[in-house]
């Protein structure tokens, strides 16, 4: 039986000969263990066929690739066989080895399309023992405990352009690698190192590792580091240095971890990104968090690795301590962490427990292997794959599996080998193993490079299924080769094995199969979307499918020295960030660990694990993204269907209708206002408009702005389809009409001016006897969605645009502010909705539906729906004075129903539909009667009368106002028609001082005998004011000064008559009135340009 010895420093194996001269591992010897036969095909469970292709029996001397791996190789030209390391860029396809040798000992290989090809080769000054790549760094651990950083020029070793390169600037002919800092590493007085028989000091870096993107606000690295600086640590001896690599001075930190020499130390790449883990000679693993001031271990085991009994055909593990060569971190789950030694197996700790006890949560270890564990690395694609590279040459692929156990029970973690590869037949340990994408990248210590690509034929088998036919709500159509088993069950079970396999292309077109025809699927005689009935189907589509959250670094928390901490991880499946809560001492138990261990790996096992890559496949292979759009389409209608559902059943009760979390919905529903909005525009189809509607009545109550916004977001995306389908003359146009939205925009703009008006004084009363006499108009639901149907049909983006002007009016209401500031804003803003609807309705919709829609577009308060909005602004005008604008907008309340035939149909125009049928007109109507007539009358009185006693006592600015509200009163009503009203008036009596009530009659409406004769005396004296004014200064002066007070009027005025020239049929009063205007402007123009008049001259 040939010899073996092992040398631990130099990773190097020595191998006697067999009896017949062959180069052979001594563990296919003639010992009775070279017969051991692994099962592949029966890796899991019963059925034999899920790794068929395997080859059925493990030989340890067979090299050949297997059906699930597709291995390449290259013979690294490293003369000395002494490669002791390996670092690879993470965003280019490009590997650095190294050498311990003292010639050439730096290695630079291309990997593309699996293929190897060394692009450069050079000798460093010292052996190399570690290396580690960022960017366009590579750092270099020596042997004379000095780590060295180099400049790659990666763009010329790869053959791109110069232009392209870091050193474009040096040419050509500049170094592809150079040195740009040297790191005296710290290390104990006495460094030992245990080898077979002796200890023989050292001073090789062991590890060298740049450090990842740390959390802000983690408290580390110190304010003294410069934001872009690069982190890095190194290990020599017991000691891990951690460096800033713009100071090569003094480290950061020292951090004495062990008296014994550290063989690994890495950071997580996980946020915080202040932990790192060291583990080495001692056995111990610890962990640091340099958050910690002082000492920064802040975990460790209490026991030291077990080691092996004997190194061949040993019969168990000894108490003796064993070497660990290596640790690694999970990339998905931050708290799982991985070591590998002496000892032959593999073990997995969950770091939320306290580890006092020794016990880690997994251990992986193949019947067949009988070496060390140089190297590991998990999977970079799959959460629950680990790889280890031995030093018997080897390289396995691990699958961790929980198995289902009844509830209450003990769960157990197994492992099975799904892959594997042997070294070529040669001498050799693997000193170094790496994880990228879907491949395992390995490095002998005899320089043999390997390219591990795992197939999905290899990965198929690895994740059990959860599909069962009792779970899936689908048509009972066979598949014909499968005895019971449906279409449907047969894809999502495709699908199951496709995502397993990461073939996501492939389980993307399968998906998209599936969800069209489950969407089509007409079965059953209900009237819910057929998608509704498929709920369960399109939830584990989803669950297999989407990308699970980012595992947050507040959800988990390392132990205290005496109670571990439990983060709860899958208290909630659909969200994996919970805060860590602690637990009793009973819970810390080694049970509590497994249990926690096995369900957060039968969670994130299954499909894909946290923080997946998912959107940059999307963005490469465009059938997963339309894939990804179908699912959650389908997935956000349920969501959406259950939760008015709930809104519904909890309306009953008055309480405000919350989520499973205790969130309330609505909020759920706002964070997914643009997922609405946009699967609306994509599919009006599956988001009906009766739904949208009932979403928006649930946020509306809670966020008033955030459910107008959604609401009208909704809109957009039905207009949108509707002009998109009217451009390519589809005849599916109805089924995306906006007249479908009637219900959603009476919800948005409730109560519209046709609801009934429920504000104080609406009732009918016996003494308004003008509105008594008329008919009120007293509409039920139906009646005014189809006023609203109409205002769609005839020009829906004027009747988006109302909903537009609500939310402004919302917004500005809410701001808050002095009265009259909100009143003027207000005023503003309707004035300028009025101009944008003038526009819209000039340019889209027909000529004749336009008429019978009662908007009119120079009057603002008719260019809305919202009763509220209407009442806002009128209200507006009333504290800003403007009275004359009030008269001229509530007369459309009072314009007595037009004479429609019977037949003409329930139209806005018809006697029927008339604003002032409708209840609102009352409240208006009485307010303008009240208030309104009596103040402007009053103006026009105080005004004459001041003319009467002093022409020239008032100023400039009170005749343009007056003489303004007149002209606009008397060109801009459009009827005569006025209503009175029998109204209480509170009077104080002088002398008594008594508040006596009577009852007066009050009209909406001023003669227009009054307004005439008020703006022939108020317009004679302001020309009479503008006459003093050029007489009473400088003759320079005299007519600059009364062009400036004219002119403002002179403008308004030109303005209002310019707005008349389009009136259609305009009555002999209204021309009368105009030209009064008019010969007045022509008196005045002289004023305005700075002339005096002609009579004058």
């Amino acid at each position: 039986m040939a010899t073996s010895v092992f040398d631990t420093h130099s990773a190097r194996q020595s191998v006697g000969s067999t009896g017949s001269g062959s180069r052979r591992h001594s563990l296919l010897s003639t010992d009775g263990r070279a017969g051991i036969q692994y099962d592949y095909a029966n890796a899991w469970g019963a059925r034999g066929d899920k790794l068929s292709r395997w080859r059925r029996a493990y030989l340890a001397s067979d090299t050949g690739d297997s059906s699930g791996v597709q291995s390449t190789s290259l013979a690294l030209p490293d003369e000395s066989r002494f490669t002791t390391c390996m670092a690879m860029s993470e965003d280019q396809s490009l590997l650095a080895a190294g050498s311990g040798s003292y010639d050439t000992n730096m290695f630079f290989v291309q990997s593309l399309d699996d293929q190897l090809d060394v692009k450069a080769s050079f000798a460093s000054k010292f052996p190399i023992y570690s290396l580690a790549f960022k960017g366009d760094l590579l750092m270099a651990g020596t042997d004379r405990n000095t780590s060295v950083l180099y400049k790659v020029d990666r763009a010329r070793l790869l053959g791109y352009a110069v232009e392209n390169s870091i050193d474009a600037a040096q040419g050509v002919d500049g170094p592809l690698v150079r040195c740009v800092g040297t790191y005296k590493n710290k290390a104990a007085k006495s460094i030992d190192i245990a080898a077979p028989g002796s200890h023989i000091p050292t001073k090789r870096v062991a590890c060298v590792e740049f450090a990842p993107a740390f959390a802000s606000g983690s408290g580390w690295p110190p304010s003294s580091v410069a934001p872009n600086s690069e982190l890095f640590l190194s290990a020599l001896g017991g000691v891990v240095n951690i460096w800033d690599a713009t100071r090569n001075q003094q480290a950061l930190r020292v951090e004495k971890v062990s008296a014994q020499p550290v063989c690994r130390a890495t950071w997580s790449a996980q946020a915080p990104a202040t932990l790192v883990a060291a583990a080495g000679f001692d056995g111990v693993i610890s962990i640091l968090d340099l958050r910690r001031r002082g000492k920064a271990v802040a975990w460790r085991t209490a026991q030291p690795e077990a080691a092996f009994g004997a190194w061949l055909g040993g019969d168990g593990y000894s108490s003796a301590g064993a070497c660990i060569n290596d640790v690694a971190w999970s990339p998905f789950v931050p708290y799982w962490l991985a070591t590998g030694g002496e000892g032959g197996s593999v073990r997995v700790w969950d770091l939320r427990y306290a580890a006092a006890d020794g016990a880690a949560v997994a251990t992986l270890r193949h019947p067949t292997n009988h070496g060390a564990i140089r190297s590991l690395a998990w999977s970079a694609t799959h959460a629950d794959l680990l790889s280890t590279g031995t030093s018997d040459k080897s390289w396995w692929l691990h699958s961790l599996r929980a198995d289902d156990v009844a509830s209450g029970a003990l769960p157990s973690v197994q492992a099975a080998v799904i892959a594997d590869k042997r070294s070529a037949d040669d001498i050799g340990s693997v000193v170094a193993l790496h994880a990228k994408g879907s491949s395992f990248y390995t490095l002998s210590s005899c320089g043999d490079l390997y390219a591990h690509r795992v197939t999905p034929s290899a990965l198929a088998g690895a994740t059990a299924s959860r599909i069962t036919g009792d779970d899936i709500q689908g048509a009972s159509e066979s598949t014909g080769d499968m005895q019971g088993e449906t279409v449907l069950e047969r894809d999502m079970k495709s699908v199951e094995a496709a995502v397993s396999a990461r073939d996501l292309k492939g389980a993307a077109e399968v998906v998209l199969n599936v969800v069209q025809r489950l969407r089509a699927d007409s079965a059953g005689d209900s009237d819910e979307h057929p998608i509704l009935r498929h709920a369960d189907s399109i939830k584990r589509l989803c669950d297999l499918f989407k990308a699970k959250p980012r595992i947050k670094h507040t959800s988990w928390a390392l132990p205290p020295a005496a109670v571990a901490l439990s983060s709860g991880l899958l208290a909630d499946s659909t969200s994996i960030a919970v805060e860590s809560e602690p637990v009793t001492a009973s819970d810390a138990s080694p049970s509590a660990a497994l249990k926690d261990f096995a369900s957060d790996l039968a969670y994130v096992a299954y499909g894909l694990p946290p923080d997946f890559p998912l959107e940059s496949t999307a963005s490469r292979q465009p059938v997963v993204w339309q894939a990804l759009e179908q699912l959650n389409m389908a997935n956000l209608r349920i969501r959406l269907g259950r939760l008015v559902e709930t809104a519904d059943r909890a309306g009953d009760t008055g309480s405000v209708p919350t989520d499973a979390d205790g969130r309330p919905l609505w909020k759920s529903i706002v964070d997914r206002e643009r997922q609405i909005m946009q699967y609306a525009k994509a599919e009006p189809a599956l988001f009906d408009a009766r739904l949208l509607r009932a979403v928006v009545k649930l946020v509306l109550p809670h966020d008033c702005i955030a459910g107008l916004t959604l609401g009208l977001g909704i809109c957009q995306a039905y207009l949108s389809n509707q002009r998109l389908h009217e451009q390519r003359g589809d005849a599916e146009s109805e089924s995306v009409s906006c007249t479908m939205l009637d219900a959603l925009v009476h919800v948005l703009l409730f109560p519209t001016v046709f609801d009934t008006d429920t504000s104080a004084g609406s009732a009918a009363d016996s003494s308004d006897s003008a509105m008594a006499a008329r008919p009120v108009l007293v509409p039920n639901v139906q009646m005014v969605r189809e006023r609203i149907s109409e205002c769609l049909a005839a020009c829906p983006e004027a009747v988006f645009e109302m909903v537009r002007l609500e939310i402004s009016i919302q917004e500005t209401v809410l701001k808050g502010g002095e009265q009259k500031a909100v009143a003027e804003d207000i005023v503003r803003i309707v004035q300028r909705h009025a101009k944008s609807v003038r526009v819209l309705l000039e340019n889209t919709g027909e000529p004749e539906q336009r008429m019978h829609i009662q908007i009119h577009a120079q009057y603002p308060a008719t260019t809305t729906l919202s009763a509220s909005a209407v009442r806002l602004y009128l209200n507006s005008l009333l504290s800003t004075r403007g009275y004359d604008e009030h008269l001229v907008n509530s007369q459309w309340w009072r314009v007595a129903p037009a004479a429609v035939p019977a037949d003409a149909g329930h139209v806005i125009g018809s006697d029927i539909g008339w604003l002032s049928s409708f209840p609102l007109a009352r409240m208006l109507n009485r307010q303008t009667a009240s208030a309104i007539v009596p103040r402007m009358q009053r103006q026009i009185d105080v005004v004459l009368a001041t003319i009467k006693k002093e022409p020239l006592g008032l100023e400039p600015r009170l005749y343009r106002d007056t003489l303004l509200k007149v002209a606009r009163v008397t060109l801009l009503m459009r009827s005569d028609q006025h209503l009175s009203f029998v109204v209480d008036v509170a009077s104080k009596n002088k002398e008594t001082g008594e508040t006596l009530t009577t009852r007066q009659t009050v009209s909406t409406a001023i003669d227009s005998s009054v307004l005439a004769d008020a703006f022939d005396s108020i317009g004679s004296a302001f020309l009479m004011l503008l006459e003093a004014l050029t007489r009473h200064s400088s003759h320079r002066d005299a007519f600059k000064r009364a062009a400036s007070e004219a002119l403002p009027l002179y403008e308004s005025l030109s303005q209002l008559l310019e707005s008349q020239r389009n009136v259609r049929d305009p009555t002999d009063m209204l021309k009368s009135r105009m030209m009064a205007v008019r010969k007045y402007l022509r008196k005045l123009e002289h004023y305005a340009n700075g002339q005096q008049p002609s009579g004058q001259q």
